[in-house]
């Protein structure tokens, strides 16, 4: 019997009040609602980076950094994630403003992972042909 797939929550961070962490965390219990694992990278920051990011009006980095971690150590640890832990990307409106979601996505990609989209406005999740996915990454990449 597989194991059932795992999704990576995937969305724009920076530049967002609070780190756009509220959206990740209702994203993220519409999709267990709906018996859809997953894994969100606002899950995995340590209490202090939580709560630091939570306090941040404009979302932004502080000299560089959030609580002492630099945006690629958060990254490289998210990018791990999606190319090690999970099977398939949930994506957040707006991913392909953003440079590390458009990464994880590129890095999704290359493992052959599937696609999921949250519409946070109905609050459904829908299937994401990976073409689509392609496509608008080709559009946003500089």
């Amino acid at each position: 019997m597989a194991s059932p797939k795992v999704y990576y929550l995937c969305g724009p961070m920076t530049g967002y009040p609070q780190f756009n962490i509220p959206l990740f965390q209702r994203a993220a219990q519409i999709a267990r609602r709906a018996g859809i694992l997953v894994v969100s990278p606002a899950e995995l920051d340590d209490p202090q980076i939580a709560a630091a990011s939570l306090a941040s009006k404009e979302g932004n980095l502080v000299d560089g950094k959030i609580n002492g971690h630099t945006w690629g150590d958060l990254l490289s640890r998210d990018v791990k994630v999606v190319a090690d832990q999970v099977q398939g990307i949930l994506l957040l409106e707006g991913w392909w403003h953003s440079r590390g979601a458009r990464l994880e996505v590129l890095t999704g990609l290359l493992c052959g992972h599937e696609f999921l989209e949250y519409y946070d406005d109905v609050e459904v999740i829908g299937a994401l042909p990976t073409e689509a996915v392609r496509d608008t990454l080709r559009e946003h990449i500089p």
